[in-house]
This record gives C-alpha cells, structure tokens and sequence, in this order.
C-alpha cells in the first residue's frame, strides 16, 4: 500500500509560517520602534556596490548555500513571491480556470539579463573606472537606507499602492496569462543563483526504482519540468528549473522517486527542443516582437511616479508583451486563442476577441500617456541633477538648466495621473535655487504636509516663510521640530539656531 504523502501540505504550511513571520516582523516595529531591516534579496547590490553588509545579503548568502548542498529548497518552501503563484493557481483553479504555461525562447533570457545587470554589471562598470573595490562595512540609521536594524521599517518598501499592484500583477495576472511560476521562469534574477548553485548540489530528485513511465510526475510539476524523461535518461532530475518541491514524489503510484543525495547535475540538461523539452509557442519573429516590447515596458514602467520598482516591471514586461502578440495576431490571423479562449475564428471576432481588443487598447493609450510622464520625469530629472550638483559646488545653476528642469518637473505634475512629492521636492528645490521663494511656497507646503516628519523640509519651509513676511508661522514652525523628539537630533539643532536668529532679528527691530 502506497504510504500517504503530505508534502504539498507542509510545503503550504512553511509558506504560510513565512507570511506569519513578515506580520511577526512589522509587529514588532511597530511596539519596540526598532527591529531587524527588511529581509530584501535585492538589498545584495549594496553589498556588491558598496560593501554595505545588509540583512538581504546575509539572507541571500544563506539561500545560496543551501541551494549548492540541496537544491533549490528555497525557491519552494521560503518564497514568498512562489506563495503568492501557487496561491493565485490555486484561486484559478478554484473557479474552474487552468492556466496554460507559455513557451518562449526570448522571455527565457530575462531573468540571467537581468541577474548580470543587478549583481554582475555594477562591480565590471567601477573596475572599468578603475575603482577601488568597496571595503565592507555595517551602516546605523544615523547613515541612511542600509543600515542592519532600522526604525523605519518602509524605508526601502513601496507604499501600499505600488505593494498591491506588484501582488496582482506577479500573482494572478502573470500566472493567468503565462503560466504557473511564470515569474520565477522568465523574471527572477535570484533564481538564475540559485540555479547555478542547484548545478553543484548533490541533493537531486533521483529514480530509486524501475519507472513505468507513466507521466505521473511531469504531470504535477508545477515548474513544467518532463521529470520522467529525465529520470529515464539521467536517473536524477538535472533541469535546474526543478524547485524541489517534491509534488512528483508524492504522485508516484510505485514509490520509484525520492530526494537524494547523488551526482550534481553540471551541465547536463534536458533540452532536446528547449528547456521545457516542447516546441516553442512562438515563432522567432514574434519573439522577437515580445523582446522590443519587452524592454519598450521597462524603459516606460520603471521609476514611473517615482514608484515603479524594477522587479515589478519585468512582471509587467512579460505581461504585455504576451498581450502584444496575441494583438498582433488578432490583426494578422484568421484564428487566433489566447489561453483557453478562442478570441477569433474564421476571421470574425469574436465576443471574447472584442473584449479583449478593447483591453488592449486601453493599456495601449496608457502605456502612452506614462510614457509621456516618463519623458518628463527623465528630463527633469536629468537637468536636476545638473542644478544639484552645481548647488553643491556653491556656483549659480545655469538658468537654463533651471528652466528646463522647472518645466518638465510642472509637465509631469499637470499632466500625471498620479502626483509624487519627489515632484514637489525637486522642483522646489530647483525654484529656491533661482531665488523663487513665492513660487516655491506651495511645493515645499505639500512636502511638509505629505511627509510632516521631515524636519528637514519643515525647517525649509520655516524659512520660506521668513522670507515671504510670515514670520509668526516660521516660528510655530520651528517650535514644532524642537519640541518634538520624533525629529532627529541635527534638525532639533538646526531649527533652535535659526529660531535664536530670528528672535535676535525681532529684538534689533524693537530697539
């Protein structure tokens, strides 16, 4: 008798721990005001530009050490973002929807692009300079975003937003569209590492016994690997997209798979016609349209509203790029499908075909509307930095430089869907460096209203104040951050010395 197997059950359980421990995480935040920094895996690049030791590097070296012993364990059973996959395939499933995987020999390219561009590009871009290599160090919160505990728990975060966004677009989204662990296959940089350390690792799913052949196992893994041709042909499961999850073992009517410890994979590999041993979806034309497409949404997306964060686009990246083609088929074939659903037949569309094509129309109009914003957004900030850094040097701007980062920054506040006050603080920034104390009022107001714990940009406001005559607010302003200890020290400082000026001011008057 089959003895039962509970994996897929502890597996769910150890994901489910994993969320718990993220709300254990901004629980105790938010009772001590001070705890461990977020645990991100991109927080590496600090490591690796800077020699910033972060929590995210020491949580990536760990993950990439048990996948060059294991496997990729990690992948599947501490993931959140394979979480929220198998969580929406779950959901699809639940209302009668199966996803269909889609196969393409371009997108397979993204997730090692853009794991060479992340960890890879920085350290060959400073020895091309000919800098020095960093030397290793811890930051406090007294130096900013990399510090190893924090008492801003968001500080590397993106708002809530920008958060459920992100959840929607890896989860259902993609995995409708694409298929289940779509992202984990065409846009996880971290699972090109872990994938290289799984070719080292002597844990393998391996045959233990004569296999029938039956299939079983290809048909329950969920990351799309022909398990039982491999088993067959190399005794071990090699492909390094196998995550371990031990849902083919669990099927197996005979018992005749299990994890073991035996020969690495190296580079043997299953890829008789591709990686997912199958025809491709896509002719290599069209693949080559979803390319352009592709880096079309990253060039657009990406810091859109001083947001957008890079792995969220390579998410949306796949998405329209798949939308793109099956528009583009829509235009040129008689029959076409997208999934499941037959969009057009004979050369009629149909009901599904309209509802899509209007869809793709709309996401076309907004995809040209941020690109608009992002022209903007670039440019000024682009003539911004310009404006800085002479700033810096204690030199007038060029006032074309002004002009010109003044005007894209008003474009992209008029015309923006959305409002940013990294907007706001530019270009306020840029109108009190042409002396335009007036005009910058407003934009230094709306800074200090968004993010009143800025004392900074209170103390900058506090003097705007001063100088536009409203010296009663200026002080009620500077008596709010030395009163306050939710400010920092050096503000504290800064706000008591301007506020003993401006008191020395009104003596003198009078006198």
């Amino acid at each position: 008798m089959k003895r039962p197997r509970n994996y897929a059950r502890w597996r769910a359980a150890s994901l489910i721990g994993l969320y718990l421990l993220i709300v254990a995480h901004v629980v105790h935040w938010r009772l001590s005001g001070r705890t461990l920094a977020p645990v991100e895996l991109n927080e590496v690049m600090y490591t690796i530009e800077l020699g910033i030791i972060t929590v995210g590097f020491l949580f990536m070296m760990t993950a990439f050490l048990s996948a060059a012993i294991f496997g990729r364990f990690f992948c599947s059973w501490g993931c959140h973002i394979l979480a929220l996959e198998d969580g929406s395939a779950w959901i699809l499933k639940k209302l009668g929807i199966r996803p269909k995987p889609i196969r393409s020999r371009i997108l397979l390219l993204v997730a090692p692009i853009t794991a060479f561009y992340m960890l890879v590009w920085p350290t060959l871009k400073r020895m091309a300079a000919g800098g020095p290599a960093p030397s290793l160090k811890i930051f406090t919160d007294e130096q900013g975003w990399a510090s190893f505990v924090t008492e801003n728990m968001w500080r590397n975060l993106p708002g809530p937003w920008i958060s459920a966004i992100t959840l929607a677009s890896v989860g259902l989204v993609i995995v409708y569209l694409l298929g289940t662990r779509a992202f984990c296959t065409y846009a996880c940089p971290y699972g090109v590492v872990f994938g290289a350390a799984d070719r080292v690792a002597p844990g393998k799913i391996a045959a233990v016994g004569s296999c029938s052949e039956c299939g079983s196992c290809t048909d329950a893994c969920q990351s799309h690997v022909r398990v039982h041709e491999e088993l067959k042909q190399y005794g071990r499961v090699v492909n390094t997209a196998c995550l371990k999850d031990l849902d083919c073992v669990a099927v197996c009517p005979n018992d005749n798979i299990a994890f073991r410890f035996t020969k690495p994979s190296g580079f043997a590999s299953w890829r008789k016609l591709g990686r997912f041993g199958l025809p491709y979806d896509f002719t290599l034309a069209e693949d080559l349209f979803m390319a352009a497409v592709f880096l079309a949404t990253i060039f657009v997306f990406r810091g859109l509203y001083d947001a957008v964060p890079f792995l969220l686009t390579l998410g949306l990246g796949g998405v329209f790029a798949y939308i793109a083609v099956v528009t583009l088929r829509l235009v040129r074939d008689p029959d076409v499908d997208m999934n499941r659903y037959a969009l057009k037949r004979e050369g009629r569309l149909l009901r599904a075909g309209k509802a899509f094509a209007a869809f793709a129309a709309v996401l076309a109009l907004f995809t040209a509307h941020s690109a608009f914003i992002r022209y903007h957004e670039t440019r000024a900030q682009a003539a911004f930095d310009r404006v800085e850094q002479t700033v810096e040097r204690g030199e007038t701007p060029s006032a074309e430089d002004a002009a010109r980062a003044a005007s894209h920054l008003r474009t992209a506040i008029r015309w923006g869907l959305f409002r940013p006050v990294g907007l706001d603080r530019r270009l306020a920034s840029v109108l009190l460096a042409r002396n335009e104390t007036a005009a910058a009022e407003p934009h230094v107001r709306r800074v200090v209203e968004l993010q009143p714990e800025d004392g900074d940009w209170r103390i900058t406001l506090a003097a705007v104040l001063l100088t536009t005559g409203k010296v009663d607010e200026a002080v009620g302003q500077l008596d709010l951050v030395i009163a306050s200890p939710a400010f920092s020290e050096k503000a504290r400082s800064a706000a008591r010395t301007m506020l003993a000026q401006v008191r020395a001011a009104q003596r003198e008057v009078t006198h």
